[in-house]
């Protein structure tokens, strides 16, 4: 039989047996037969075909019989070779045993050997990091000394992070990390002074230095790349590397401050720096006092070595002595370093406020602009009490509270003033003396830095510039009025208006109580108005005016109002030395000029008239108007002197003392002009000293002041004017008795009309440099009316002159108005009368009776005596004429 040999089913894939489903269905009919021949049937039914399918079998197997020899032939030759693999297995695995248990005994070495190494390799590292730890003091220190900052700050940062991590159960090493905690704090104060030095004392080098070209240019380049707004970002760069890199010219304010914060930002040290560097402030600003005290010393004693100039107190334009400038230079330079480390600090502020951010930390710890510049406002006032003297300061924190509420108790600056307040209350907040001061006060003071010179209340005015211009820097639109003009004003209030009070009336008394004062005249300064001379001690005294002035606005408006209220009592006690020279002077009683001075109603019709006005108020009026007003004086002064009798005793007869009078009208004169432009000078131009605003009541005090000293000009005038006049009544109305007889008139001589105008030329000639041509105009001008009014009046005398004595006379006195540059139109109403003299009485009748009156009846009836007395009329004759004429001034109607 040929059929195809069994094949192997696919693994995982079983066959079903092909009797399973006979047997079942046999086993389920032997079941379900109930009976034994059922079952027996059943049984034949099985055994037939039990017989069927062995029969079939064995054709099966007959069929396949060499194909199953086969598979029993290959079947025991994988039998065998099975048994053989068996054995080689059963090696193996015995083998394998063996191995297993040798493998077990390596496993425990290598374990073993492991854990040595884990052991090792943790001691190494423990040794490691207790070297690191040892040798990072040294590591640091040497960083520090070569100026790395932050590679130190990681250097102790990561040695003392091992010890609190790696080794916290190491105590053997807690000496050595409370000595690098010790570090750690040194390190944290070298960073935070080497912050204040970029912030104080940045390219702070002696004057002579010059900046390299590489280090300009870094300068401003770190000026081009600044950034206004910083954020932390803007310090990610920062790392001990960027630190190496650079050079001692790449380094600047910048860069150097950003290393030092990213140093303490590693040290964790950026919140307790803040507060380091905030108290600080006020000994680093002092710090800055003393180097610019030391540089402006070496200066001077340079200059002075170089120039051999010896100290004196010369002063300068704005009264600022020798020894003065070297304050003012401090100061000077004192404001521009303060506004440079102001500058410097503005922009640490915005540095440390990014440094604050990177590492997460609060800014309310950070200072502020205004910690600083009330440190620097504390350091001036402490420097101003040091070099004025100012005994007492009692700010007190009213005024430091609306500028900075809490800055005094942040810089502990109140303690110092505290120590200074006094132990019982005064009524004022300085005290300037003059006592000296005590030798140890003044080495404690020299201690915190060298004086530039030697302390004094006057020194205020060399420094107050530049003080105006800090305070104004500290008063920038919002800021508010600074404790520092504060300080000053109430210093100018209380202490230097004293002083100046006293030492402006120290020099006028000084100036007015000279021995040759009210002596000596000199020209006035060329900045002054006017050009006469004037009375020296006058010079020197608006000098000392002109200064309090010039101070009250360099006080500007730190108190500058004060000290204007000085010029008012200077200006009282020269008003009243002025009056007292006056006084002394001006020649009393018997003097006619003085007598008429006193009376009221004189000098009223004097001051009325246009020629006074026009030389006291500048008034413009016509010849005409002048001419009669020069004629009416005449008349009145004329009829006030009565009989026209004036002594020698009733005239000023040595000339020096009507020069003197008329110096010293010119001398108030100028003293009134120039008082009229103290509130120019006093009035401060906009932007200086905070402005110097006059009030409408200094103005009126100026005013009147000055009017007050034109009041004593104008007695002055008014003497000199009257006593002209009176001297003209004096020589050519007491001739008779100034010569003794009339001899001399008749023989051609003019007499006293000679020595009246050599008396004229004489004071004309003084003077004329003396006076202004308004005031000479006034004295000298209606001369030729008094003298028309004198002659009349000597003519109308008793013993008249006679025809040629008049001409000779009226000659002389031509001369005299010409040689004074006078009009003769004054001598008409002479001349006139001389022609009267000559006339007869009908001759004189006739002339009223066609032209009218020309002189008044007085004038008529004393020329008809004198015509009388010449021609030798009888008493009836007289009586006869005069009824003549009195019907003729009566037919015209003519009231005398």
């Amino acid at each position: 039989m040929s059929s195809p040999p069994p094949t192997k089913p696919p693994r995982g894939v079983k066959q079903g047996k092909e009797t399973s489903g006979l047997l079942m269905s046999v086993i389920r009919t032997l079941s379900a037969s109930e009976t034994n021949e059922q079952r027996e049937k059943e049984r034949a039914k099985l055994e037939k075909e039990y017989k069927k399918s062995d029969a079939r079998l064995d054709e099966l197997v007959a069929a396949h019989a060499q194909e199953m020899t086969d598979v029993m032939q290959k079947f025991s030759a994988v039998s065998a070779a099975l048994g053989a693999w068996g054995q080689h297995c059963a090696a193996a695995e015995a083998r394998l045993g063996a191995c297993r248990a040798l493998l077990r005994v390596r496993r425990d070495d290598l374990r073993r050997l492991w854990a040595d190494a884990r052991t090792h390799h943790h001691a190494l590292r423990m040794l490691t990091d207790i070297e690191r730890v040892v040798v990072s003091e040294r590591e640091a220190r040497e960083l520090t000394a070569a100026g790395r900052v932050l590679a130190a700050a990681h250097a102790l940062q990561a040695a003392l992070l091992t010890a609190r991590t790696e080794l916290p159960h190491v105590h053997a090493l807690s000496a050595t990390t409370a000595h690098l905690e010790a570090k750690k704090k040194e390190l944290v104060d070298i960073i935070v002074r080497r912050i204040s030095e970029a912030v104080y004392r940045d390219e702070r080098a002696p004057l002579s230095r010059r900046v390299s070209a590489r280090r300009r240019t870094a300068l401003l380049l770190a000026e081009l790349t600044k950034s206004e707004e910083v954020t932390d970002a803007y310090l990610q760069d920062i790392t001990p590397e960027f630190e190496a890199s650079l050079t001692e010219d790449d380094k600047t304010f910048e860069t150097t401050v950003m290393i030092s914060l990213e140093a303490l930002g590693v040290l964790e040290q950026l919140k307790e720096a803040t507060e380091k560097f905030k108290v600080q402030i006020q000994n680093e600003l002092l710090e800055v006092i003393d180097s610019v005290s030391r540089r402006i010393i070496d200066d001077v004693e340079i200059e002075a070595d170089l120039e051999g100039e010896e100290d004196g107190e010369v002063c300068d334009a704005e009264e600022v002595t020798e020894m003065g400038r070297p304050l003012a230079r401090l100061v000077s330079c004192l404001a521009e370093e303060f506004k440079a480390c102001g500058t410097r600090n503005k922009r640490l502020l915005q540095l440390w406020r990014a440094a604050l951010q990177k590492h997460r930390i609060s800014e309310q710890c950070l200072h502020t602009e205004q910690h600083y510049w009330s440190a620097v406002q504390q350091v001036m006032q402490l420097l101003l009490t040091e070099y004025l003297e100012i005994e007492s300061v009692n700010l007190a924190a009213v005024r430091a509270s609306s500028v900075a509420p809490d800055a005094g108790a942040d810089l502990r600056l109140a303690d110092y003033f505290a120590k200074k307040r006094p132990q019982r209350r005064r009524d004022k907040l300085f005290k300037l003396t003059a006592a000296p001061v005590a030798p140890d006060a003044a080495v404690s003071r020299r201690q915190r830095y060298p004086l530039v010179c030697r302390p004094q209340p006057a020194l205020l005015h060399a420094v107050l510039p530049a003080l105006h211009a800090l305070c104004a820097h500290l008063e920038r639109p919002g800021g508010g009025e600074c404790s520092l003009r504060a300080f000053i004003s109430d210093y100018v209030r209380w202490g230097e208006s004293e002083r100046l009070a006293r030492h402006t009336r120290a020099l006028i008394d000084a100036a007015m109580r000279a021995p040759a004062a009210w002596r000596e005249n000199c020209l006035p300064p060329g900045d002054t108005v006017g050009s006469r001379p004037v009375f020296a001690c006058c010079a020197e005294a608006w000098g000392a005016l002109r200064a309090c002035a010039r101070a009250a606005r360099r006080c500007g408006g730190c108190g500058g109002a004060a000290a204007l209220r000085v010029l008012g009592g200077a200006l009282d006690a020269l008003l009243q030395h002025a009056r007292a020279a006056h006084a002394r002077l001006a020649p009393a009683a018997p003097a006619r000029a003085a007598r008429w001075l006193a009376d009221d109603d004189i000098v009223r019709f004097l001051q009325a008239l246009p020629n006074y006005r026009a030389a006291v108020d500048r008034t413009h009026y016509t010849d005409k108007e002048l001419k009669q007003a020069y004629e009416r004086e005449a008349e009145i002064l004329g009829t006030s002197l009565g009989d026209g009798e004036v002594s020698k005793r009733e005239i000023v007869a040595d000339i020096n003392t009507l020069v003197d009078l008329a110096l010293l009208c010119e001398s108030m004169y100028w003293l009134s002009a120039n008082i009229k432009t103290l509130p120019a000078i006093a009035s401060a131009p906009s932007g200086v000293g905070g402005g110097l605003k006059l009030n409408d009541k200094f103005t009126a005090h100026i005013a009147a002041a000055a009017s007050n000293f034109e009041s004593v000009a104008h007695k002055c005038l008014l003497f000199l004017h009257l006593e002209m006049r009176i001297e003209c009544f004096h020589y050519l109305g007491q001739e008779e008795k100034v010569e003794g007889s009339e001899s001399s008139e008749q023989s051609g001589g003019a007499g006293g009309a000679s020595r009246l105008a050599h008396r004229l030329l004489a004071f004309h000639e003084h003077a004329s440099t003396l006076l202004a041509d308004s005031a000479l105009a006034y004295i000298m001008s209606g001369v030729g009316e008094m003298m028309s009014a004198a002659v009349v009046w000597r003519w109308q005398s008793e013993a008249g002159a006679a025809g040629a004595g008049g001409g000779a006379r009226l000659a002389a006195l031509r001369h005299c108005l010409a040689a004074l540059s006078l009009p003769h139109d004054g001598l008409h109403a002479a001349h006139a009368y001389l022609h009267l003299l000559a006339c007869t009485p009908e001759e004189i009748i006739t002339s009223v009776r066609e032209k009218g009156p020309q002189f008044s009846e007085l004038e008529y009836l004393n020329a008809f005596k004198v015509i009388g007395a010449r021609r030798g009329l009888s008493p009836t004759d007289m009586r006869a004429q005069l009824k003549q004429l009195s019907a003729a001034l009566g037919h015209v109607g003519v009231t005398v």
